[in-house]
């Protein structure tokens, strides 16, 4: 019987290939088979004759059996409880119908086929790394085939954008056979339930380590299939080094390109497992680890929260040591004893918001003010306050300064020892004994006895042979661009780990993503993203889908920034917080310019010298350009300083020449010190050191004031480029600059410039005659004096009502992105901010001395320098008040002197900020 045509059940069996011929006689069949003469009666309901549906298998239809993908599938005939696969070799399968699934693609949406056409066309010119062959030509061939979207890839969702589910049931407790964190846990959590999710992970924040456990739990406790994968071989290499360290590498395939296959079979890894059984039941391990997360999960929360106080504690103490550099360049005697409370730094903020409103306020409310000063903070001296209330103030602002550090002090010294008390590290190596205890007894399981894989790189990927090789090799490990030669036509993987997500481009990221049905995101959108060439940036620049969602645009984004653009804040994201690599100090610039202050430094600081140290190399332009051949430029002198003040002289002794490193934005920089040092030390590209760490790191800015200098400042202040740059030195960061190149605010590495000299305690910071604001005091003041305002309904009935809207627009303003170096203090004293009275008159430096503030001020973050001083002025306390419009002019005077513009806006105008933005634009850039 024709198998094509017809289907005969005989019994329950498939008798189709056996039977000659067949002959319907109800209530009986009678039936020949091949070879013999004999008739064979059968009841009529013994025997069914079913004739088929036919499915002829387009290049968008797959055919699937049990989840593994058919090759060369020509069509499918469906008899109903059956289903016969036909191949184009003219062979014929048949299967039970439930093992058998035909999908379409998801680029018959029309959408998504745009979409997909778009980077088709793109491929083929743009390049892909780590490929022998022509770049244009391998991508362009990966997109020809790319012809089948399975619907259940995690590209199909990109493409359609279909919403993200975060629901998907996981059926085991996550094990921690790596050590974890808070954040680390958050987000293996969230990655294993979700279709696509995304890990932030800054630098030195344990990427790696969080998807060493992610593949512990998948692969290990679940059985999933899993491919990790980056834009280059660099970041795998990471987890296959690592997997290897503990010994795990042998349920490891690594893969990608062809050369890497040859080797990896060719060495085929070796494993024993005999001592892996634990004699403890599953369930009794998991028991005993579900008791220790319950004591765990608080105890890492007090760890966090005392790492969080030694940062802030650390911020105390620097801004301490500034204020008491300028504290001593004032005349002022101490005070022995002010009040006849305790203090604490809470009633001292309050009493300065008391005694603040004392002199502020009418005569109406003057003596419920004094009032409140003695009663509450137990102060009399009412006539040095009015008269000498400066001196005063500067002696609270002083205490405030030493309670608040032994405040902190306390706080820290209580919680270690709590964790002490609680055995925390006892605690966390018990948890992570016992999840490795059971993830080894799993791998025992599945491997003792296991014999080798059989097959080669050319058979590993046939029909009867990759079943057996991925359930073997559960975790594969490939560059982006390579994946989908490492499976079967239409393999989907349970997940894949994007790892460094923010280099890989959209046409290779879309490669990995059509091979798995759930998708986890690892990267950082503030390190270096993927480059387009310039010369490919041009050719491909016609090639846009007029109507396309701009997330897909190959030229401005990478996969990281592509996700969160599509997606926003609907997509899950968990940032890694916890730091392991820098010297606080060092991560401390990353973090407050870059990453909102959101990172918790976990290092320790030590006894060291000063981790953070710039060289600014003799006045001139030292910078040179190279125009023909291989073009680039260079700075000649920054070497010699580098080679020999810091090379030979203040870091001879400090290191091992393997543990310096160097790293410059230009590659001619790079080509002149590898000439030029004698001492070997390992030098790059920041693009090239990205992933790299080392204990000592220099940089070289190469540029000067030049024209061709300015014409370079674009590329070297790339925001992600100083990050990356930085935040590779682990006990310490060295800059090689010019003097004065980057002198302007709103440039990175005169940000930078200026936040080590403040950390450091530069000459040119605690010298200016313009003091750097008080960030942390007037921080807590401000908050203080705030909340009151809006507590007490007089005030907004005054002239504070206009300073109420100011502060409310300035607050909301300083929120953007463009303005997010800016910080905002409020009545500001005159004598925090100008040290150095001499150039003032006998009237203007008692006006100063009498407590005279400013309503606000916007200072930079990062060296808390002043940037724009505002004052509010209500139309009925200073029009109608002449002693008030002395006061101002005076005010405006001394600001004057010092080379400051004092903003003045009053409530009866308009335009406030639109003027307040070009304001803060003038001092950017």
């Amino acid at each position: 019987m024709d198998q094509e045509r017809f289907m005969i059940i005989v019994k329950g069996e498939d008798k189709t290939q056996d039977v000659s011929s067949y002959e319907k006689d109800p209530p009986i069949v009678r039936i020949v088979y091949k070879g013999s003469s004999k008739v064979y009666t059968y009841q009529s309901s013994d025997v069914q004759l079913l004739t088929p549906t036919i499915q002829d298998i387009t290049e968008d239809t797959a055919v699937f059996h049990e989840g593994y993908p058919f090759y060369n599938v020509e069509r499918v005939l469906d008899f109903g409880q059956r289903v016969r696969v036909c191949f184009n070799n003219g062979s014929i399968r048949t299967y039970d119908r439930e093992r058998i699934q035909i999908r379409s693609s998801s680029t018959q949406n029309a959408e998504g086929r745009k979409i997909l056409d778009y980077w088709r066309e793109i491929s083929k010119y743009a390049k892909s790394e780590d490929e022998q062959e022509n770049k244009g030509t391998f991508l362009a061939k990966q997109f020809a085939n790319l012809n089948y979207v399975d619907p259940d890839s995690a590209l199909s969702h990109y493409l359609l954008k279909k919403p993200i589910k975060s629901d998907i049931p996981v059926t085991t407790e996550p094990i921690f056979p790596f050590r974890y964190n808070l954040s680390q846990r958050t987000a293996l959590e969230q990655s294993l339930k979700s279709t696509i999710s995304i890990i932030e992970g800054p630098p030195g924040t344990g990427k790696t380590q969080t998807i060493l456990n992610i593949l512990a739990n998948l692969a290990v406790m679940q059985g999933k299939k899993i491919a990790v994968v980056s834009g280059n071989n660099a970041a795998v290499l990471n987890v296959q080094e690592k997997m290897e360290r503990h010994g795990y590498h042998f349920f490891v395939a690594s893969l990608g390109k062809q050369e890497n296959k040859k080797k990896f079979f060719a060495n085929l890894p070796n494993w024993d497992v005999s001592e892996w059984s634990s004699d403890v039941p599953e369930d009794e391990l998991n028991a005993k680890l579900q008791e220790l997360n319950q004591r765990i999960h608080r105890l890492m929360e007090l760890d966090r929260e005392k790492a969080q106080l030694r940062q802030k504690l650390s911020a105390y103490l620097l801004e301490q040591e500034h204020f008491e550099h300028y504290y001593a360049r004032q005349d002022i005697q101490p005070i022995e004893k002010w009040s006849f409370y305790r203090q604490t730094p809470k009633r001292i903020l309050e009493f300065m918001k008391d005694s603040f409103l004392a002199v502020e306020v009418t005569r109406k409310y003057k003596f419920l003010y004094q009032f409140k000063l003695f009663f509450r903070h137990g102060f009399t001296d009412f006539k040095r306050l009015k008269e000498q209330g400066l001196d005063v103030i500067l002696n609270v602002q002083r205490e405030f300064y030493t309670l608040k550090v032994e405040e902190l002090s306390d706080r820290i010294q209580k919680l270690e020892k709590e964790l002490e008390a609680q055995d925390y590290q006892a605690l966390m190596n018990q948890h992570q004994q016992l999840s490795e205890t059971l993830f080894r007894h799993r791998l025992h399981e599945k491997y003792h006895n296991r014999p080798a894989v059989e097959c080669n790189e050319k058979t590993y990927t046939y029909s009867n042979k990759f079943k057996t090789f991925i359930e073997h090799y559960p975790i594969v490990l490939s560059t982006t661009h390579s994946l989908r030669n490492c499976i079967p036509a239409n393999y989907l993987f349970d997940y894949c780990i994007i790892d460094e997500s923010s280099q890989v481009d959209l046409l290779t990221g879309a490669l990995a993503l059509s091979c798995c049905k759930q998708a986890i995101i690892v990267g950082d959108t503030k390190q270096l993203p993927h480059i387009v060439e310039k010369e490919i940036e041009h050719r491909i620049q016609n090639h846009t889908v007029p109507d396309m969602d701009e997330a897909y645009d190959y030229i401005e984004h990478n996969l990281l920034s592509s996700m969160l653009a599509l997606y926003g804040d609907s997509v899950p994201k968990v940032m890694l917080r916890e730091h392991y690599r820098c010297h606080p100090q060092i991560i401390e610039f990353c973090n407050r310019k870059y990453y909102d202050g959101e990172l918790i430094a976990f290092t320790d600081p030590g006894i060291s010298e000063s981790p953070l140290l710039i060289y600014k190399t003799s006045p001139g332009n030292h910078m040179r350009e190279v125009t023909h051949g291989k073009k680039g430029k260079f700075n000649a002198r920054e070497l010699d300083v580098i080679e020999q003040e810091i090379l030979l002289g203040y870091l001879e002794a400090a290191s091992g020449h393997e543990d310096i490193g160097f790293v410059t934005p230009y590659r001619k920089q790079v080509e002149k010190a590898t000439e030029q040092f004698t001492i070997g030390i390992e030098s790059d590209t920041i693009h090239k050191y990205q992933g790299r760490e080392k204990s000592v790191m220099i940089m070289s800015t190469v540029l000067d004031r030049t024209r061709a200098g300015g014409m370079g400042m674009r590329f070297v202040n790339d925001p992600c480029m100083i990050n990356v740059a930085v935040s590779r030195a682990q006990a310490r960061f060295i800059l090689v600059t010019d003097q004065s190149a980057f002198h302007k605010y709103g440039n990175e590495v005169g940000d930078l410039m200026r936040y080590m000299e403040y950390s450091t305690m530069d000459d040119n910071v605690v010298e200016s005659e313009i003091h750097s604001v008080f960030d942390l005091l007037y921080k807590e003041y401000s908050d203080n004096l705030q909340q009151f305002r809006e507590r007490v309904r007089f005030f907004n009935k005054s002239r504070h009502r206009s300073e109420n809207i100011m502060h409310a627009l300035l607050d909301e303003m300083l929120q953007e992105p463009m303005f997010k170096d800016f910080e905002l203090g409020n009545q500001i004293l005159l004598m925090n901010l100008f040290t150095d009275l001499e150039r003032l008159d006998e009237e203007e430096r008692k006006f100063v001395k009498q407590r005279s503030s400013v309503d606000f001020v916007i200072y930079h973050k990062l060296d808390r320098s002043l940037a724009l001083a505002i004052e509010v002025d209500g139309f009925a306390f200073h029009e109608n008040n002449p002693e008030q419009l002395k006061r101002d002019k005076k005010k405006e005077e001394i600001f004057k002197k010092f080379g400051i513009e004092l903003a003045r806006f009053r409530t009866n105008e308009s335009g406030e900020e639109q003027r307040i933005r070009e304001l803060l634009n003038s001092m950017l850039y």
